[in-house]
């Protein structure tokens, strides 16, 4: 079995979420098992991390979609990686969806359709002679264009797409259609149409053989109104299918808080003394004020769906019990605000980084 895991983000080099994590967990735990090959888009970050970087393949302009390569390349741990090789689009300073300032940029469409048009590509062994999947796992709105460039050109390879949060959807204007190559036939409610609109997700949503989310809880809430973000009733119609599971995301039993070296001090099950070491620790780190009371800690992504808006509510409450709060994650500008504000007010009891630190973390 040959498969192709596709992921915009991959912890091993760049993470806005936890689907960088799981894109550096899953692909390793399969590849006992299957021949996995992860495709990733050329960001600085993994053209920088990858060891014997090596083109592959080219492929010539789509549509109004840009000529790229294709690299192959591994990591220290011999973890295979397929790089999509466009400088113009990819090599730029800030997140891989945003720039520096948050804001998204304004060519994502483009972006993340050459990234799917390229991992259709490779799937379909039109890239590396000596490679072709048997299935496609792609994840998230970036890739979810996959199982529709494979359904539109009758490349019948078997495809999981998998939700993470299907609140991000990857809308853009009807007029990107044909610039991205997608179908006009394809335009409608069966097919890629949301609102008069092209939605990314819905791709995905609609083309995939089977669909995946990242618990059983959420696989059901995702097809009520509340939970759904307008997808709802294409959801149960895939849930009465049964092709909509929910997959817990597992634990990396590879960090063990009794022998991490990250740790200020080492603890297993019931060892509250060196527990609190590490508190201490975690206090000093963030500037907070010696304390025996709680310490509560957010490392997230900072958006609504994480209820960091809870967070922001609760605050003064903890502070005012006695407890302290260490916030480390990036985000909506608005939360990001509210926690510095909340910081300012509380200086030994609150404290904000903005950003990611897996050593911090």
């Amino acid at each position: 079995m040959r498969i192709l895991f596709a992921a915009p983000e991959v912890s091993d080099f760049i993470q806005v979420g936890g689907l960088a994590a799981v894109s550096a967990a899953l692909p390793r735990a399969l590849r006992d098992f299957a021949d996995v090959r992860v495709i990733i888009p050329g960001y600085p970050a993994v053209l920088r991390g990858l060891q014997d970087l090596t083109t592959v393949g080219w492929c010539q302009p789509f549509a109004a979609l840009p000529a790229f390569a294709i690299d192959l390349g591994h990591t220290a741990d011999g973890m295979t990686y397929y790089v999509v090789r466009c400088p113009a689009l990819y090599e730029r300073d800030g997140t891989p969806y945003a720039d520096g300032r948050g804001a998204d940029w304004g060519d994502n469409n483009v972006r993340f359709a050459t990234f799917s048009y390229a991992a259709a590509q490779v799937a379909r062994g039109l890239v590396d002679k000596d490679w072709a999947a048997d299935l496609v796992h792609a994840n998230d709105w970036q890739c979810a264009l996959i199982p529709g460039y494979l359904e539109w050109h009758y490349a019948h390879i078997p495809t999981v797409f998998t939700i993470h949060n299907v609140a991000y959807q990857g809308v853009f204007d009807r007029s990107s259609l044909a610039p991205l190559g997608i179908p006009e036939a394809s335009f409608n409610i069966d097919g890629v149409e949301f609102y008069n609109r092209l939605s990314f997700i819905k791709a995905g949503l609609v083309y995939a053989s089977h669909l995946t989310t990242v618990s059983q809880t959420y696989a059901r809430e995702i097809t009520t109104a509340e939970f759904g973000c307008g997808l709802e009733g294409l959801l149960r119609q895939r849930a009465d299918r049964n092709q909509l599971s929910g997959i817990l995301n597992g634990i990396d039993e590879s960090w063990d808080p009794r022998t991490c070296p990250s740790l200020f001090q080492s603890f297993g099950a019931g060892d509250w003394t060196e527990r609190s070491l590490n508190a201490d620790d975690v206090r000093e780190q963030f500037g907070l004020a010696v304390s025996r009371g709680p310490l509560f800690a957010l490392v997230a992504r900072l958006v609504h769906q994480k209820g960091v808006d809870l967070v922001i509510e609760s605050a003064q409450a903890i502070v005012d019990a006695g407890g302290q709060i260490v916030v480390t994650g990036k985000g909506e500008t608005r939360f990001e605000e509210a926690l510095l504000q909340a910081q300012v007010r509380a200086p030994r009891s609150i404290a904000v980084k903005i950003g990611f630190d897996d050593a911090e973390a």
